[in-house]
């Protein structure tokens, strides 16, 4: 350093000039030296003393920094340099500067470099050189730059006319590093941006970036593919014009390919035969598992529930068969449990309101493989597997996905559910497959009214109950044959109604968890819900409904879930109520509740239930960590929820004053009723 001083100083001095009193020199020859050597030598010089002496290498010499970025294209080496210095200039830490205080100089000299946007366009600009180290430095200075003051640096590239272009091209460098920080850098230049965005997407981005998947080995490849998934899933997410264009690519009839994963045959009659599922767990290292996650999460984006494009995206997906190689991760149980509960859901959201989607998921069988010993040796359904999963999944995430596949199955399609309620018949006790039911229907029924033999996992009657719900929702035909089960496990065959009334008053004696209750307590309310048949089966035992007044007449010692829960069925008791059932007729039920309860106390008790954050926080989803030692606290299922919320005017009769209002149906009702009698009609016909 001392020669430095003295070359700079013309000759040897008696004492070395100050770091700032350099800087002003360094700053000097590099603006106005005649020799290009000197003008290279003093921007090394600045670097050297760039992290020392930021504040001063930063005030006084950026202009000179970006003057030689500008006037000194052509030499590599004071380029890279000058690179180099802005980085350590820009970059935001807790380094001392020269005065020995600490302070955040990183973001004030980004605000200093980026006030004038040709800058920027500079730096895009030098993208140009093919020469490894000035893209290298460019693309790291950037990445600084957009981390320290993102909205501006995303201002300036928009404003450039060959910003997006040139950032483009990184992506076709052969140079794995250069391509791996470019995508570094336009990751986090999408991720809030929606206007950068649709312009990459013009860019041919999808093709690009499906084509380095393709060709670096899709999910078996390593982080690359995360990173050119996660760029593709920027651009796609809550962007409707990117996902149109990635439709009209051809680009989702890429996707099977990503996943490498599926074998499926012909049956001769264009169906597919069983599958053998042949994942192995020890193959699923850490990366694959992340890629397939991340593919899934993928053609989860192109098909949200509500979307407007999801109608479309559906029917493509089924053309181009997306759906076979996703219910292969789904239904295998040697595939990675983060794995399979992403490809239920994907499955689900595939299927969820499209007729053809839901027949391919009815008509899979599974085939185990022949080296898992644990697995049954017989065909099972798509179906009755993912209820097997809901039930009994070694993760709550895996048994909620697996449950919203099954709704999906049967969400806006009465003849899958009216095909599930055919399976609601349980099998003879003497039947030597007892322990293992041969259908859904049964299955569940079976978790229901067993709830004792778990008592320590609440949630498989909880899933259950909940899955039951969703077989007789909005459905008066399978309300009905629902109706007409009869358990036979005694002298006299006790309808299935009381039957699971029973096992609700048994859990509620004996202090079973408060899932159990809530459980069985939605499924009965969907079950009579619009159902006078229901209803009146219901209020056929008396015991029944004095059960649910106990429960929301009691001060103490009864969860204010479960009294407005009590509350809720009692009401639907009495708007669906024909009064064929003399003893509790609409005029003797509004009575009772009056006089036993009081109308506020009755309409307060549903209230506080859709107030609380339990009821509040119902999802389509459930993406929350599992964890072994506390269950999770998940209550109740959004589709019970939208329910009640839609209901809310069967309460009318019961509020504010303790007289008797005039009898009648509500208008929520009427026009439910309506809907419902529309239904029925298209069904017969």
């Amino acid at each position: 350093m001392s020669f430095l001083f003295g070359a700079l100083a013309g000759a040897q001095p008696k004492e070395q000039p100050s770091g700032p009193e350099t800087v002003d020199k360094l700053v000097d020859r590099a603006q106005n030296a005649t020799l290009f050597e000197d003008r290279r030598a003093a921007v090394l010089g600045l670097k050297a003393m760039a992290r020392d002496y930021r504040l001063a290498v930063g005030t006084k010499g950026i202009p000179v920094l970006v003057h030689v970025l500008k006037s000194d294209r052509m030499d590599v080496e004071i380029i890279k340099a000058a690179l180099e210095t802005l980085n350590i200039l820009c970059s935001v830490d807790e380094d001392l500067d020269d005065k020995g205080g600490k302070e955040n100089l990183g973001r004030m000299f980004t605000e200093v470099y980026t006030k004038d946007p040709t800058n920027v366009t500079i730096l895009l600009e030098i993208l140009e050189e093919f020469e490894f180290y000035i893209r290298f430095n460019t693309i790291q200075f950037l990445t600084t730059l957009l981390d320290n003051y993102g909205e501006r640096l995303q201002e300036c590239v928009l404003t450039s006319p060959i910003g997006i272009a040139r950032l483009m091209d990184l992506l076709d460098d052969t140079r794995e590093i250069i391509r791996n920080e470019a995508l570094l850098l336009l990751i986090a230049l999408t991720s809030n941006n929606a206007e950068i965005q649709k312009i990459i997407a013009f860019e041919n981005a999808f093709e690009r970036l499906l084509g380095i998947v393709l060709a670096e080995g899709a999910s078996e490849g390593d982080i690359i593919i995360q990173d050119c998934l996660t760029l593709t899933m920027n651009l796609l997410r809550y962007n409707v014009s990117n996902q149109n264009l990635f439709r009209e690519s051809s680009c989702i009839q890429k996707i099977p390919s990503l996943l490498l994963s599926h074998s499926v045959v012909q049956d001769g009659k264009g169906g597919p035969m069983p599958v053998s599922l042949t994942h192995e767990a020890n193959v699923w290292s850490h990366q694959k598992v992340v890629n397939a996650e991340l593919i899934l999460e993928l053609v989860r984006i192109l098909v949200v529930p509500n979307s407007p494009n999801t109608a479309v995206n559906q029917k493509i997906m089924n053309q181009a068969q997306i759906l076979l190689p996703i219910i292969d991760l789904a239904l295998c149980k040697r595939v990675h449990a983060k794995v399979r509960t992403q490809a239920l859901n994907a499955v689900g959201d595939v299927i969820r309101g499209n007729t053809a989607n839901q027949e391919l998921l009815g008509k899979y069988v599974v085939m185990p493989g022949k080296k898992d010993p644990v697995a049954q040796q017989i065909p099972t359904s798509a179906i009755l597997n993912l209820v097997s999963t809901a039930l009994t999944g070694e993760t709550f995430a895996l048994r909620a996905a697996a449950a919203y596949c099954f709704q999906s199955f049967v969400f806006n399609n009465q003849d899958n559910q009216i095909a599930l309620a055919a399976t609601l018949t349980p099998p003879p006790f003497d039947n030597p497959n007892d322990e293992q039911p041969q259908s859904p229907g049964s299955l569940l029924i079976k978790s229901v009214l067993d709830w004792k033999s778990s008592k320590l996992d609440p949630y498989r009657a909880w899933f259950a109950a909940t899955l039951l719900s969703h077989i007789v929702s909005e459905n008066p035909r399978c309300q009905e044959m629902a109706l007409s089960v009869k358990i036979d496990d005694s002298d006299e065959p006790i309808s299935l109604l009381h039957k699971v009334m029973y096992a609700l008053l048994v859990a509620s004696r004996e202090s079973a968890d408060i899932r159990v209750v809530l459980g069985i307590l939605s499924l009965i309310a969907t079950w009579l819900f619009a159902s006078s048949h229901a209803v009146k089966e219901f209020l056929s035992e008396g015991s029944n409904l004095q059960f649910l007044i106990e429960q929301v007449n009691a001060s103490s010692g009864v969860d204010p879930l479960v009294q407005g829960m009590a509350a809720y069925i009692i009401s639907i008791c009495h708007e669906y109520n024909d009064n064929t059932e003399s003893s509790f007729t609409q005029a003797s039920l509004q009575s009772l509740i009056v006089s036993r309860i009081g109308g506020d106390v009755f309409v307060s008790r549903i209230d506080r239930l859709k107030e609380s954050r339990f009821f509040q926080k119902a999802a389509l989803y459930f993406t929350g960590a599992d964890d072994a030692k506390t269950l999770p606290e998940v209550y109740f299922d959004v589709a019970f929820v939208d329910l009640l919320k839609s209901s809310c005017g069967l309460l009318q009769y019961f509020q504010v004053s303790e007289k008797l209002k005039p009898l009648g149906r509500t208008n929520d009702s009427l026009r439910y009723q309506s809907k419902r009698q529309s239904k029925c009609c298209q069904e017969s016909v």
